[in-house]
C-alpha cells in the first residue's frame, strides 16, 4: 500500500508551518501530516501533549512538534 500524494492545500500548510514561531499551536491534522502519521493515530495516542483549540478540535505546540520531528523527543508509550 503506497501513500497518497499530498494535495496543494496540504503542501501550502506544511510550508507555512516552517514560518510559525515555536509558541504557536497547530491542529492535530497538520501535526499528523508533518509527522507522517495518521490523524486517527494522533487522536488515539498523541506522541506529544495536545490541548483544546475549540469545541471538538485539539492541537499541539509547534515547538514540541518540531522537536518530535527532529527526533529530539522520545514518543510516549
Amino acid at each position: 500500500m503506497s501513500a497518497r500524494p499530498l494535495t496543494d492545500a496540504e503542501i501550502v500548510a506544511l510550508q507555512r508551518l516552517d514560518h510559525l514561531p515555536d509558541s504557536a499551536a497547530v491542529p492535530i491534522k497538520l501535526a499528523a501530516l508533518s509527522n507522517g502519521t495518521s490523524e486517527r493515530t494522533w487522536r488515539r495516542n498523541p506522541p506529544i501533549p495536545t490541548f483544546p483549540l475549540s469545541v471538538g478540535k485539539k492541537g499541539c505546540n509547534v515547538g514540541l512538534l518540531r522537536k518530535l520531528n527532529r527526533g529530539e523527543l522520545a514518543q510516549a508509550s
